[in-house]
């Protein structure tokens, strides 16, 4: 992909090295970009096995992203 997707892929990553376990809105929030834009750029990192998602939840519903497998979490390359 372009440029722009390697700068924005690492703005993710560093994200998730930082925050640990999140959620796509934090992520989200902290980087400027809408949440379904997050998810769907997290999609992308799930398919290349560069993160890992843990749980999914019906809409409405929070997840308590203080319990562990609660999110999105950075699955470092073997």
């Amino acid at each position: 992909m372009a440029d722009w997707w390697t700068e924005l892929e690492g703005e993710i990553l560093n994200c998730l090295e930082r925050t640990g376990i999140t959620t796509p809105a934090e992520i989200g929030r902290r980087l400027g970009i809408p949440e379904a834009a997050t998810t769907s750029l997290l999609s992308i990192l799930v398919r290349e096995g560069k993160v890992r998602m843990c749980l999914v939840e019906l809409a409405g519903q929070e997840a308590d992203v203080h319990e562990p497998g609660a999110a999105a979490s950075m699955r470092r390359p073997a």
